[in-house]
């Protein structure tokens, strides 16, 4: 009897190695010995246990969940980047579907508004109604709505009011929000705009004043805030005082600091002041009913990191990220860029636009939500190894869409799926490159971008019979991620 049971051990060892590391494990049912032959199997520390309850279901996810972010003086300097002729540009956004776009960054505290169009005598760091006509333009072309910030660095309520005359008439039914003011909890500090005492409730004073003088000129334009670097607390206290007058809550995120230290591994690393902040955000939404949104971030502040925030760990990292804020009923995301910053996921540079290894996350994150509902899961136990799991429904189906992601440099991750139901057929869409570090040859579901025009089409899936299993394997490569459709 022993003799016998060892050897179906052996069988599914065999079976477990042989296969090639691009395709998933199907394990057959374990043999069912006698209590006096029992034998403890114990599978690798880089099998990775996920159960996914398709039973149930969590927050939705919108549409318009994937965003760009920009500063205000983007349009001024370099008129020629977001502008209907740059017909590359408009189809990489339409790729994604539709989206947000928000015009803000330090510049929207910098810039001036003049209402007389551009001429050769427009003063430097001057918004005029030529750029914003540009911008809606744009917007409209690419099908996105906007989020855009007014100046409360210099106090200007009735300019500021004028300003947003213009730019509801322009934008029209594109405009999605107004802001006041950029990262205010930094306005007595790093960005010294204010005395060192300013305070939220010195900010929400300045804030009503901007609302009174606005909403006099335009009583029903929507408004978000407060817009915050990293001051959880002051989307609190600002959900409490002022959900009558917004329809979003608003704060940044950027993983790391740049320094001379920050490598791609300090992409999996959040500096501290990042703990616990979306559950924070998002217990100031349960208690008003006000939704979030992270409508700046990115993988390093300053601009980023050339040789990291331009890398496949980016991509790694921004997916990552996308569904961090997906599973805390965060309302969507804008990656912060500029024409050729090191970490701007779209690059224009010269007249030509590209994309650098960021845009196949948004990509990856599309093709594995669109039109979904995230279903609970999760990683069982403590794994040894950095990987992420998640998955949703789409609307009308009962079968989960897996996102996997191996953040492991060298290791290869085999992640084991139990599911609630039986399954059928595996269609895997790999996003891979030729190492974390590589910031070309990224490809998502066996494709890249075309180059000459911004087109991306989806390639052969891997498609694979799982027997009819609620209990499959899936290898993933070190440095790689994953979309699992289940059928």
């Amino acid at each position: 009897m022993k003799t016998k049971f060892l050897a179906i051990i052996l069988l599914f060892i065999g079976f477990y190695s042989c296969q090639k590391a691009d395709d998933p494990i199907v394990t057959p049912p374990p043999p069912n010995p006698k209590p006096k032959d029992s034998v403890v199997v114990t599978l690798p520390d880089s099998v990775i246990s996920v159960s996914i309850d398709g039973t149930k279901s969590s927050y939705s996810i919108p549409t318009t969940f994937q965003g760009l972010s920009y500063e205000m003086d983007l349009p001024i300097n370099d008129p020629a980047f977001l502008n209907t002729r740059n017909t590359i540009l408009v189809q990489l956004l339409k790729n994604l579907g539709t989206g947000v776009l928000r015009f803000g960054g330090n510049m929207s505290d910098a810039v001036t508004w003049s209402s007389t169009p551009r001429s050769t005598s427009t003063p430097a760091k001057t918004l005029t109604p030529t750029e914003i006509d540009n911008l809606s333009a744009f917007a409209k072309a690419v099908g996105w709505q906007v989020i855009f910030g007014l100046n409360m660095g210099t106090y200007n309520p009735t300019l500021a009011a004028n300003e947003a005359s213009y730019v509801v008439n322009s934008f029209q039914s594109n405009l999605m929000d107004l802001q006041f003011g950029n990262e205010p909890d930094g306005y007595h500090s790093w960005n010294p705009l204010r005395p060192s005492t300013y305070a939220e409730p010195d900010y929400e004073i300045q804030w009503n004043s901007y609302l009174t003088a606005v909403r006099g000129l335009v009583p029903n334009v929507p408004l978000a805030g407060p817009d915050v670097a990293y001051q959880s607390s002051w989307v609190a206290s600002f959900a409490l005082n002022e959900a009558s007058n917004v329809n979003l809550l608003s704060a940044h995120y950027y993983q790391n600091s740049n320094t001379t230290s920050t490598t791609v591994a300090s992409l999996f690393t959040p500096i501290p002041q990042y703990t616990d902040y979306f559950k924070v955000i998002n217990g100031a939404t349960m208690n008003t009913g006000v939704p979030w949104r992270i409508t700046e971030c990115n993988s390093i502040n300053n601009g980023g990191k050339y040789t990291v925030s331009d890398t496949f760990g980016s991509t790694l990292w921004g997916l990552d990220f996308m569904w961090q804020v997906a599973i805390n009923n965060g309302q969507g995301v804008n990656f912060h860029g500029g024409d050729a910053g090191a970490y701007s996921p779209i690059v224009f540079y010269s007249q030509n636009t590209t994309v650098r290894p960021l845009y196949y996350a948004f990509l990856a994150f599309k093709y594995g939500t669109d039109n979904s509902i995230i279903v609970p899961t999760t990683i069982n136990g403590t794994p040894k190894y950095k990987c992420s799991a998640y998955s949703c429904k789409k609307v009308g189906s009962v079968s989960p869409v897996i996102t996997l992601i191996n953040k492991e440099f060298t290791q290869t991750l085999t992640f084991k799926i139990q599911l609630t139901k039986n399954a059928t057929t595996l269609h895997i869409a790999r996003l891979s490159a030729p190492s974390i570090s590589a910031t070309s040859g990224v490809t998502f579901c066996r494709s890249s971008v075309n180059s000459s025009n911004g087109t991306f089409q989806v390639g052969a899936t891997e498609d694979i019979a799982v027997g009819g299993l609620s209990t499959f394997y899936v290898t993933m490569p070190a440095a790689s991620a994953a979309v699992v459709t289940v059928e």
